[in-house]
């Protein structure tokens, strides 16, 4: 019978992914402990069919030792961990669950977005610290003065536009794969990345981590932006330079930062932006929230049930 291997998952059970594949007459192995090394997917998973893979690496030589393995189904909607060119080069398929916690990230990031607007990280910090007073924070736009740019506008961004409407921001974004008829649709402006840094108030990232686009906040890119600007990312944490980050919300050019996300997670314990007044930091958490990872194991699961049945899953990437 044809096998669907877990490599990893921080889930509390895997019930939802056996209601789904046994049924369908497919054996699920649950890998324990968890695959965190290529070493560990290869020793592991060699009678798989399909992988469902949280955070475990799969690399081309992953792909060429597991030759059984002829799909692999991320539980999320990056693939950072995952060689998606040398899957599709070795004739593998790659699926991520394009859906997941769309409202849950986009909510987090309009939190991120308001509390820093009306600096409510900022005064909590002052007055933490036995300070009180506003005039440390002026001016504060309103809202309907301010610009918000999105950099990428899939799913995510442009349900943060739809939310942050009713707080009347003005909207411009950037996405060189996004057609112009979804622009015009949503009524957001359609800009290039230099007029997107140069207009923001508030610039909120949500494109994947690619070699082009790691690192795409740094020292330079910096330096096209207003001075105060604030800057969200609950995207991928590869995107940002965080000692540029760190330099710019030092001298003020960055008025603040909402970072779900980081390079290093953990975010070290001595990480200097622990300690800065002008952050929001969360762990990672935006996509969080029961129903969320409910759906999300569902529809994993049923990734692979719609690949080992001959059909081509929804989020199907090669």
């Amino acid at each position: 019978m044809p096998t669907v291997s877990i490599t990893d998952h921080s889930f509390k059970s895997i019930d939802q992914e056996r209601s789904i594949l046994e049924p369908a007459g497919f054996v699920v192995q649950e890998i324990t402990p968890a695959c965190k090394t290529e070493e560990d997917v290869v020793g592991k998973c060699g009678a798989a069919d399909v992988l469902l893979v949280q955070w475990a690496p799969i690399t081309r030589h992953v792909l060429e030792s597991l030759p059984r393995v002829k799909c692999i189904v991320r539980y999320g909607i990056g693939v950072d961990n995952i060689d998606v060119q040398s899957a599709r080069a070795l004739g593998r398929m790659v699926s991520n669950v394009p859906r997941y916690c769309q409202d849950e990230v986009s909510d987090h990031t309009v939190a991120m977005i308001l509390s820093l607007t009306r600096r409510i990280c900022h005064d909590h910090y002052q007055i933490a610290h036995g300070g009180w007073g506003i005039a440390p924070f002026l001016p504060i736009p309103a809202f309907s003065d301010m610009i918000v740019g999105l950099i990428g506008f899939g799913s995510i961004a442009r349900r943060v536009s739809e939310k942050l409407k009713c707080f009347r921001f003005r909207q411009v974004a950037f996405d060189p794969q996004v057609d112009d008829r979804i622009f015009e649709d949503c009524g957001v402006q359609r800009v290039d990345q230099d007029t997107l840094f140069s207009l923001a108030d508030v610039i909120s990232l949500h494109c994947p981590l690619l070699d082009e686009t790691r690192h795409m906040i740094n020292r330079t890119t910096i330096s096209k932006m207003k001075q105060g600007v604030i800057l969200i990312n609950t995207a991928r944490g590869g995107l940002v330079n965080q000692a540029d980050l760190l330099d710019a919300l030092k001298s003020g050019k960055i008025l603040g930062a909402g970072l779900d996300v980081f390079e290093v997670e953990p975010l070290p314990i001595d990480s200097p932006l622990r300690g800065l007044p002008n952050v929001v930091l969360t762990s990672h958490a935006a996509s969080v929230s029961e129903r969320a990872r409910e759906l999300l194991q569902i529809q994993a699961a049923e990734a692979a049930r719609d690949f080992l049945n001959g059909r081509r899953p929804v989020g199907a990437l090669t």
